[in-house]
């Protein structure tokens, strides 16, 4: 039977007609496979890596664990944070622990080396309101506000750079921090103590400016990981604590504020701000859920 089968199927297989279909047909599966089998291998289908952290790494570093984890690096951009170092990764995509495949781009942004020059603008004589939009205009960032006696209630009465008197028009880098010297009145006059609670780290601390005040210490728990993280992160507490009955403090007052990004750390407040965001009113009842 076997042996019938067999002298069939080369009797099929000598026929000519046959031949010109089968050989085409076979390279064509053939190919088909191989195509199939190359792409499984190069794409390691169904395997993904998590992505690892490049924050902080200097480029070299940064070489190095990419080729580790055979993955594709790219600076596509640059920024100038004056608490990092120059020339250190500060911000990447795909996020960290983000699943990806080998070979994938992953995006970096650093922290620039040399940063922009800009003037320094005139803000002596103008409120601290408009001194800080001024500031924000140039690139600039309000520092420290010292209050001193003065009539001129929160009227910017010196600019400082590093400790030092600065003149309008100095080339200052962008980004630096400018202290204020300002009035306090001569009746030692107090400012309102704002709610953080509910708020990140770059609001606390607009809102500390905009009530006359300073942001003393910043504290993380244990949720903040990396740079992005801590601008991510919430305020959960704050100290001098808020009080919606006894909530006014001396005019450059240092508040200490907690971080988080647990939000079942951060209390639940129901809060009514006013529209120049100088005040904000909340429920009494829930006072006693702020942690001091």
């Amino acid at each position: 039977m076997w042996e019938n089968i067999k002298k069939l199927l080369l009797k099929i297989y000598s026929n000519y007609n046959v031949q010109t279909i089968l050989f085409p047909l076979i390279a064509i599966i053939g190919s088909g496979l191989l195509f199939f089998i190359f792409l499984f291998i190069f794409t390691r289908h169904g395997q993904s890596y998590p992505v690892p952290s490049f924050n902080g790494l200097k480029h070299s570093e940064v070489i190095k664990l990419a080729n580790k984890y055979k993955l594709r690096v790219e600076i596509t951009d640059s920024v100038y944070i004056l608490t990092r170092k120059p020339g250190t990764v500060v911000e990447q995509n795909p996020p960290v622990g983000t699943n990806v495949k080998q070979n994938r781009r992953v995006l970096l942004t650093i922290n620039a080396r040399s940063p922009k020059k800009v003037e320094m603008p005139n803000i002596v004589g103008v409120t601290l309101r408009q001194a800080k939009a001024i500031l924000d205009l140039q690139g600039l960032i309000i520092g420290n506000l010292i209050f001193v006696p003065d009539i001129a209630v929160n009227n910017v009465l010196e600019q400082k750079f590093k400790g030092k008197t600065v003149e309008p028009g100095k080339l200052i880098a962008k980004g630096s921090r400018v202290d204020l010297i300002l009035g306090r009145g001569m009746q030692n006059e107090r400012t309102g103590l704002p709610l953080l609670i509910g708020l990140n780290q770059s609001e606390s601390r607009s809102r500390l400016i905009d009530a006359s005040l300073n942001l003393g210490q910043v504290k993380y728990d244990e949720t903040i990981k990396d740079y992005k993280d801590s601008l991510d992160a919430m305020v959960y507490s704050q100290y001098p604590g808020y009080s919606e009955f006894n909530s006014s403090i001396s005019f450059g007052a240092r508040v200490d504020i907690w971080l988080t990004l647990n939000e079942a750390r951060v209390p639940r407040i129901k809060a009514e701000i006013r529209a120049d965001s100088s005040y904000m009113k909340i429920d009494s009842t829930l006072l006693n859920e702020i942690v001091e």
